[in-house]
């Protein structure tokens, strides 16, 4: 079951969709006319949208201006992968009962899938692998909040990963995939207060913060 995303949602990811990409930087100014017309909506459930992520603290109002980007500094990332760790463990500990064998069974590929990414030199494929490796157990566990909240703090600060080409870079992501095969191997153990143990404090630890995210 997937969240049912609201027009403000709609706005709120696309805004931070263009923040993680890079097309709308720090200090510049959000076009409330633009997004309207590139949505064909109204003004407001833009309004809302900037609303909520003035008071998530990623844009500011300032008065005769409107809405500009804030810099997120690297204190604020950190507080979003520990909070990150904490909302990912606890979706899986709701949705370790639910998984079936084809669960499992789509995890480990895509496990298989990320690796081939990683040897391939395809990262895009490999974000986009990652992405769906999660969203199986997220979505399972059918808390449309919670998925709503990890959803919109990934797509402000998880990043499509790119490599330097750099033997250090590759062996990050392996690294990063061998965690999932252990995530997978908890759920298929429904060890569910080591399952939400590992995903706060080794997959999702602060730590991994500046490969990962928007800078």
């Amino acid at each position: 079951m997937s969240a049912i995303l609201t027009l403000k949602d709609h706005v709120y990811n696309y805004i931070s969709d263009k923040i993680n990409s890079g097309e709308l930087k720090a200090n510049e100014k959000i076009n409330e006319k633009e997004v309207m017309d590139a949505l064909n909506i109204s003004r407001t459930p833009v309004r809302e949208a900037l609303i909520q992520l003035a008071a998530e603290g990623f844009i500011h109002n300032v008065p005769r201006k409107g809405f500009l980007v804030k810099l997120i500094d690297e204190k604020k990332i950190r507080e979003v992968y520990s909070l990150l760790g904490v909302l990912d463990g606890y979706a899986a500990s709701i949705s370790c009962s639910k998984l079936t064998d084809r669960d499992y069974r789509s995890m480990e590929m895509l496990v298989y899938g990320m690796d081939k990414a990683i040897s391939d030199g395809d990262y895009s494929d490999y974000h986009s692998l990652q992405v769906e490796f999660h969203d199986i157990y997220i979505n399972k566990c059918e808390n449309e909040e919670l998925i709503r909240m990890i959803h919109q703090l990934k797509n402000f600060f998880i990043k499509e990963e790119n490599s330097d080409g750099s033997q250090e870079t590759t062996d990050i992501f392996l690294r990063t995939n061998r965690e999932h095969e252990k995530i997978l191997e908890l759920f298929r153990q429904k060890n569910i207060p080591e399952l939400e143990n590992y995903l706060r404090t080794v997959h999702w630890h602060p730590i991994h913060a500046h490969f990962d995210t928007v800078g």
